[in-house]
């Protein structure tokens, strides 16, 4: 079965909560004054709050199926370490270990904003030890490819789409597109939510000495500012997509609601439809282009772990600085992908001295 239509993986929207959940949640999201304090989830971003209502949405979905979910109780009634468990358990069947984990650090994220006075340490410490024990369904490592690499095979995808006779206009405006896409996300690897969000004037702004990114805190994941400039390389590029492919593709539909057109106005990024591309879109484009180079699917957030480990291969000299390009609020990815660097270089230099004494032998 597909997984969006497993009714067990269902995920309660809020109209869908018991009255006194609902309550709950929207006193947690009000929003205090001067005289008020407001409630413990109201400075969360709209993204945190939408990944914390489907956990706990998904919480409520498996509560109902197993007949323990009593609409007239309190939010707290029904969370036991005896059902946490069980629920833990019917998780792990189906989903990936470190889903299992969001999912559970998220309920503890919603239970703290909605019973803010009951002690939800225990939980917030089953996530803690789920984290130690998760590992990845699937191993990253074979799947990198060096940020270098990247760039150039964006360069490679623009410099198609100018070649006259390679398709149609459309096509070509999507490959430039494309091109410039994957060639600035391995510079600038930007988390997809905000590379999606990108607008002219706001988030991507043009200096006298070229173009400029930035997003404020409470914008971000992390919270931490972004503010840095693009690529210089990419200069020239960008500035052809904006004189020409992109009004190309704002023009491609006369299917516009008012809303549309107001949002496309500015977004950076614009789909074959004349409307801006959405995450799930960027996301498409680059798992297939990169699919059909490499033999295998990068996603957009695997440009970040291609990013950190070209710096800690490359220049190992430079790792600090991982912190800032994948905008971190702290250094322990880039030591963990520093350490993945040097036992990766510890092997190629065994390995050349292992060819080294063959051949002297």
């Amino acid at each position: 079965m597909d997984p969006k239509q497993d009714p067990s993986r269902h995920c309660q929207k809020p109209n869908e909560w018991p009255e006194a959940v609902r309550t709950a949640w929207r006193d947690a999201n009000t929003k205090g004054d001067v005289l008020t304090e407001g409630g413990r989830s109201a400075h969360w971003s709209p993204k945190t709050r939408v990944t914390v209502e489907k956990s706990y949405g998904r919480w409520l979905t498996w509560l109902k199926a197993n007949g323990l979910l009593q609409p007239m109780h309190d939010v707290a009634d029904h969370v036991t370490r005896e059902v946490v468990a069980r629920y833990i358990v019917d998780l792990t069947v189906i989903n990936a270990p470190f889903t299992v984990r969001s999912r559970i650090l998220n309920l503890y994220f919603a239970l703290s904003a909605m019973a803010p006075d009951m002690d939800w340490g225990w939980l917030c410490a089953v996530a803690r030890r789920l984290r130690k024990m998760a590992t990845p369904v699937r191993e990253k490592r074979p799947r990198l490819v060096g940020s270098d690499v990247l760039f150039a095979f964006g360069l490679e995808l623009m410099q198609e789409a100018e070649r006259a006779g390679e398709g149609t206009p459309l096509f070509r405006a999507k490959r430039y597109r494309d091109g410039l896409i994957i060639a600035f996300l391995a510079v600038v690897p930007l988390r997809r939510a905000n590379l999606a969000s990108m607008e002219i004037g706001t988030h991507f702004l043009e200096h006298p000495d070229g173009y400029w990114v930035h997003f404020d805190g409470e914008e971000t994941k992390t919270g931490v500012e972004i503010d840095r400039p693009a690529p210089q390389a990419l200069r020239v590029f960008f500035d052809r997509y904006l004189a020409e492919y992109r009004p190309f593709l704002v023009r491609c539909s006369e299917r516009r609601s008012r809303k549309s057109a107001i949002r496309k106005a500015d977004a950076l990024w614009i789909s074959a439809y004349g409307t801006p591309m959405s995450e799930g879109a960027i996301y498409g484009r680059i798992t297939l282009l990169t699919k059909a180079k490499f033999g295998r699917a990068l996603t957009p957030h695997l440009f970040r772990d291609c990013a950190a480990t070209t710096i800690a291969t490359v220049a190992p000299e430079l790792v600090a600085a991982t912190k800032d390009v994948l905008n971190h609020s702290n250094g322990q990815t880039a030591e963990r992908h520093y350490n993945h660097a040097r036992s990766l270089q510890a092997s190629r230099t065994y390995q050349a001295h292992v060819a080294n004494l063959q051949r002297t032998l």
